[in-house]
């Protein structure tokens, strides 16, 4: 089961922590690694649960598991981004009519390099995202990618195979 949380962007760790303890019971103190570039649950719940937290502005999106996870979120800015578009397949062009459709295939895109503990500057020319699908180096990824949509931006959350989300 994986829960999602549309939040401020304050006190997240402890969010996450009060997460754990409320929907999948974690009693212990909550233990988190920073010394990989995805912070991770360390201690009794090392790769038991799974969290993603991301932020823009004053919120911040975070999405807690039993699969591996990653979530991205972007707040719409009415700006222009033709110089990042542009290193986009054609086919994701094609897509992109919007600044809405933009966030959509940039979140989608963050979400599968957080849930896979990837870099950013390393990774994201070697993805394509179309139709809600997203390939690395041209093979297509066994995940799933469920965009939330709200008033001024779009969250997204991408899962290790079938994910149910539950907002909170």
């Amino acid at each position: 089961m994986t829960y999602f949380a549309l939040t401020r962007n304050k006190n997240l760790y402890q969010k996450v922590a009060e997460i754990l303890d409320e929907k999948f019971g974690c009693r212990r103190t909550i233990e988190i690694d920073f010394s990989s570039p995805k912070p991770a649950l360390a201690g009794a719940y090392a790769g038991v649960y799974d969290f993603s937290i991301s932020h823009s502005g004053h919120l911040a999106a975070i999405a807690v598991s039993d699969k591996s996870i990653g979530c991205d979120l972007e707040l719409l800015k009415g700006r222009a981004r033709a110089a990042v578009i542009k290193r986009f397949c054609s086919e994701e062009r094609e897509a992109i009519k919007s600044e809405r459709d933009f966030i959509e295939n940039w979140t989608g895109k963050e979400a599968f390099i957080k849930m896979n503990a990837f870099s950013l500057a390393t990774h994201l020319r070697r993805l394509k995202y179309v139709d809600g699908r997203i390939w690395l180096d041209g093979c297509e990824q066994n995940c799933e990618i469920v965009h939330l949509p709200f008033d001024g931006g779009t969250a997204c959350v991408c899962g290790d195979g079938d994910i149910k989300i539950i907002t909170i």
